[in-house]
């Protein structure tokens, strides 16, 4: 059975120990507004981003079962190129976020949000028994000239206990050769 819907909500409605897998990727930090009251990914920081984020893994927790895993799609953040000592804000524009400088963080620097994500789900107790590199042959241009356009986002394994079922032989593929990049 796929269950689709807001994730504190359905969750809430499911008893513990009752899912064997989730696959999941949360808006991420300062990049879209949905339009929705209270969404994921309009917080002014990534520290209350990823703080929201942790406390619904909380639940995604609680309704794993033991041997169950999490794969978590998560995308990075840049801050803004302008200077001084600014929030991030929501442009007038609903489906899109002004990047703008946040107090402890330089101008166009990289957020680092996969990694911060993935210590803090460590440190509320999940395994990260993987990060995978999904890799984007066609990504989105980006209208940047100083530095590479990004082509990976990354996909973390994640798991509520050191045993669980993972089918290595299922997923397993012929090498091929790399050399049509």
């Amino acid at each position: 059975e796929v269950i689709c819907g807001e994730a504190s909500e359905v969750m809430a409605g499911l008893p513990d120990g009752c899912v064997d897998l989730v696959v999941t990727s949360p808006p991420y930090w300062g990049l879209r507004n949905y339009g929705v009251d209270a969404q994921i990914g309009l917080e002014k920081t990534p520290e209350e981003f990823i703080a929201n984020v942790v406390r619904i893994f909380d639940q995604v927790k609680r309704v794993l079962k033991p041997h169950g895993t999490c794969w978590l799609n998560i995308g990075d953040s840049y801050s803004g190129g302008s200077s001084g000592d600014r929030k991030i804000g929501v442009n007038d524009n609903t489906r899109s976020r002004k990047r703008e400088f946040v107090k402890g963080m330089k101008p166009k620097d990289l957020c680092l949000i996969p990694f911060k994500l993935a210590i803090a789900l460590q440190e509320a107790g999940w395994w990260v028994r993987s990060d995978i590199i999904w890799y984007k042959r066609n990504p989105m241009p980006e209208s940047v000239t100083d530095r590479p356009t990004k082509a990976h986002e990354y996909m973390l394994l994640l798991t509520k206990s050191a045993k669980y079922y993972y089918d290595l032989e299922a997923v397993k593929t012929e090498s091929v050769a790399i050399d049509n990049y």
